[in-house]
Parts: structure tokens; sequence; C-alpha cells
């Protein structure tokens, strides 16, 4: 194990290790040598590394701000007004989970049957991104920095990279393709061709640090981006106190509207804040997203993007996050709760690692005055006190990484309880439960990695690097 004493060290008998990497045994704690090191290099927030879990971190002095910041927090490209035109139907899958609230919801019918209509490898390597549909195209992006676009007979169309991991797919709008990256900075390309026409660095800085293998911003934009009439929204950071940036960008011309960069702090009293610890999504005419710590969701004002969350005086963190970015295996379950037009309820809630979950149940109307029990979304729990009547139960204890619901079916992709390497992609009837059909996947399907476009045409991106294509069955 080693352990490098820098400036912050402070106490006296660790004086005499300023500037000293330590080469320690771990079992009983002798040292077994020490090197000193040049000036200018320091600790980064007391960082231990076991080399077996993490492997090397070499820190060096930052430079100065601005000194790799080329042409400034703002980047055109050419002729930024002249598109090809992206032909957008009603019901293609435009936006993560299918739109700005994340609900899973399509008013596409879902396909009475459906056949494998072709399936390309995405990345060996890296996992994919959920995908999204629009104008007879397919978009994914993928953990290397890369955006793909395939046409409706799976080739690839045009491929781009960005200068950092995509945790999130990109959205369609405006004929446009725009992304956020770990690299700090939000992106928009032609939909058609993948030219590129602008991007806006989010983060106050170019700085990089390493997490989990990859050299990121430390203000990545990792919660994907949300498009809203004619603006991009944005959040770059992760922990809340080394800052938490917020954009409104000029969908055209990647100018910003509106900024907040003060949430991270907003009682200074105890250094706390909102943390960026979700994906981005517009609830109830807010830009909202998952806070951590003592803030359940981190609220702003979509104009202004002033801060809605009202300063508490504590450190106890009350709202634990496990974000899929960075802990891809334990945040990539998903939850349901969807009203349908007789008022009775699809619900299932799983925890972040799928540890503790229900079973997909329809649940009946609420009696007139009466609300269903609050959870915490930051959890996805299953709620406590008394529940509603349930029409029907699943009985296979099935959990899901993807739903997508319509009219009178959902769509389901997930695995049995234990059992993960039975993935499958299902149509369950929502009037009864039972299952229309079932179609064997050859891994997990990532994070919300269903969509179907205007066409009934089914995508689903797997945690192995493909995306398949599903065709109405004739």
């Amino acid at each position: 194990m080693y352990k490098a004493m820098g400036h912050i060290a402070h106490k006296a008998n660790q004086v005499e290790m300023l500037n000293t990497l330590l080469c320690i045994n771990a079992y009983n704690g002798t040292i077994l040598w020490r090197r000193s090191l040049s000036p200018g290099f320091m600790l980064y927030r007391n960082t231990m590394v076991a080399t077996d879990l993490y492997g090397n971190i070499a820190l060096g002095p930052a430079p100065a701000v601005g000194s790799r910041d080329v042409g400034g927090p703002l980047v055109v490209g050419q002729n930024i007004r002249e598109v090809p035109e992206l032909d957008v139907q009603p019901g293609d899958w435009t936006s993560y989970r299918g739109n700005n609230a994340r609900s899973d919801v399509t008013s596409v019918s879902i396909p009475a049957n459906v056949r494998l209509a072709w399936q390309v490898e995405i990345s060996a390597n890296e996992l994919p991104t959920a995908r999204v549909a629009a104008g007879n195209m397919v978009f994914i992006a993928d953990r290397s920095g890369a955006i793909s676009a395939f046409d409706d007979n799976g080739h690839l169309a045009w491929k781009t990279y960005t200068g950092g991991p995509l945790y999130y797919p990109p959205q369609i709008a405006h004929d446009r393709v725009y992304a956020g990256s770990a690299d700090g900075r939000v992106y928009a390309l032609a939909a058609r061709t993948g030219r590129f026409l602008w991007s806006y660095r989010v983060a106050p800085e170019e700085r990089l640090i390493p997490v989990y293998g990859n050299l990121i911003s430390t203000w990545p934009v990792a919660g994907g981006v949300v498009v809203h009439g004619g603006s991009v929204y944005a959040a770059a950071g992760i922990a809340h106190y080394d800052g938490t940036h917020v954009v409104r960008l000029d969908a055209m011309t990647g100018e910003p509207l509106a900024t907040n960069r003060d949430s991270g702090v907003l009682a200074p009293e105890v250094n706390g804040g909102v943390s960026m610890q979700g994906e981005l999504m517009i609830v109830d005419g807010e830009l909202q997203f998952l806070g951590g710590g003592v803030y359940e969701i981190a609220r702003y004002d979509l104009q202004t993007l002033t801060s809605l969350n009202s300063p508490k005086v504590q450190v106890t963190s009350q709202f634990r996050t496990a974000f899929y970015p960075y802990y891809p295996e334990y945040g990539k379950y998903v939850s349901l709760e969807h009203t349908c037009p007789d008022g009775s309820t699809l619900c299932q809630d799983a925890s972040y690692d799928g540890s503790v979950f229900t079973n997909l149940a329809l649940e009946a109307a609420l009696p007139a005055g009466e609300t269903r029990p609050r959870k915490e979304v930051s959890k996805w729990m299953q709620r406590r006190g008394q529940s509603p009547q349930q029409l029907w139960q699943d009985k296979q204890d099935r959990r899901y990484t993807s739903l997508v619901v319509s009219d009178d079916q959902l769509l389901a992709a997930g695995h049995p309880n234990n059992a993960p390497d039975q993935a499958t992609l299902t149509a369950i009837n929502i009037k009864d439960g039972s299952d229309a059909w079932t179609e064997k996947l050859p891994a997990l399907a990532v994070k919300g990695g269903i969509a179907i476009d205007a066409r009934g045409r089914i995508y689903v991106a797997t945690e192995d690097g493909h995306l398949l294509s599903y065709a109405p069955a004739k």
C-alpha cells in the first residue's frame, strides 16, 4: 500500500514526511521504503492508493486557470444554422426514456409480435448508453466518447468523438444531436451527417482527474442534457464542495442564456449544497436532478436557473445515491409508477442496486381524496404504509433495467431474480399482467435501453455493447 504525504499533512509526527511517497506493509504498517517527491506534488484529499484495487495515480501541479482553454468556453463550427432536415415523426423516441420527464411513456402501439431485423456491435470494451430513435435513424453513444448514428437497416451513417465518456444518450431536437460529455462540455451536431456545429464548456475550467479508469473533467456533464423549446440545459460537477454548474444554452448557437454556478454552496455555514447525482429532467416546470447529501432533488427555475432549494444548515446526509455513470452495476435498475386512464397504477419499486424490489403490479384506482404513499426518489425503495388493492401481480420475480409503457402494453427488459444471464425483452399486457411475447437478449439491456420509434420498431442497447433492432412481424 502506498501513501503520499503532501503539503496538507500537519501533525507534528508527519512533518518529516512532507513531500514523501511511502511504501507501507498493509498488514503491520511497517514502512518498507520512502521516496522524496519533487516540490509541487501534493496529496489530493488524503488519497490512499491500494494498487490491486485502483492502480497508480500520479498528481502534479495544476496549470494556471485558462492555460489550456483554447478558444474559450464556446467553440463554434461553420454554417451552424444550415443543417439537413431530419424527418422526425410524432411518436419517435427523441429523448432518454422517451421524454424530458423520463417517464418511459410512448404513444405508439407495441407490435403484436416482433422479429429481429438486425444487430450491430457498438463497442467491444465500453458500456454503451441507451439509444434514441427518430427520422428513421438510431443514435447511441458509449463510454469511449463516441456518438454513432445508424440508418434503419443497421448501417453506420456516421461516428464522431467527444473528449470524454458519455453516460447518457444524446437528445434529438431541431434536426440536431445534443450530448453532454464527461470532458465537461455540451456538443451540438447535425443529426443527419454528424457535422460539428458547436460545443460549450460547462465546467469552469479545463481540469482532468482520474475516475474509475478514465480521465474526466473535475466537472463532468455526467447527467446528459435536456432540450426544452429553444434551450439546451446541462449541469456539470460531481460533489457539491467542488462546485455544481448549471447552464441554459441557445440551441442554435450554443450561447449561454442563463447560468447558475452557486448551488454547490447553498448553506455557507456548513459548506452544503447540491451535488450532480442524477440525469437531468424537467418535472413540474422545473429543471431537476438528484442532489444527494441533504438535498433529495436539485431544483432550478427553467428561465433564470435560480435555485429553488431552501438552504439546509446540516451536515448529516439524508439521501444516498449510486449515480449510474460511476456505479453502473448498482444504479441500473429502474422503477415505475404510471397512472392509467382508468386511474389504476402500474407500479414496481426497486432499490438502486436491485437487492430490494417489489414485483410489477397493477394497483386499483384510489378512492376520491386519497393519495399514494410517497417514496424517496433517490432511493427507489418500496413504499411504507398501506398499499392500494392489487388487480394483478407478476409472479416471476423479475427486475428491470428498462421499461416502456403504451396504452395497453408494457415493454420490459430485465431478468428473473438472481439470474442476470437470462435477459429478456417482454411485452406485458397491462389488463391482466400476462406476457404477450418474449425475446431472449444476448445480454442485459442497459439502463433505459429500450426505445420504440413512430413505426413501431423497437431498439435495445445491451451491456455487452450491442444494438438490436426488432421489427413488427408480419
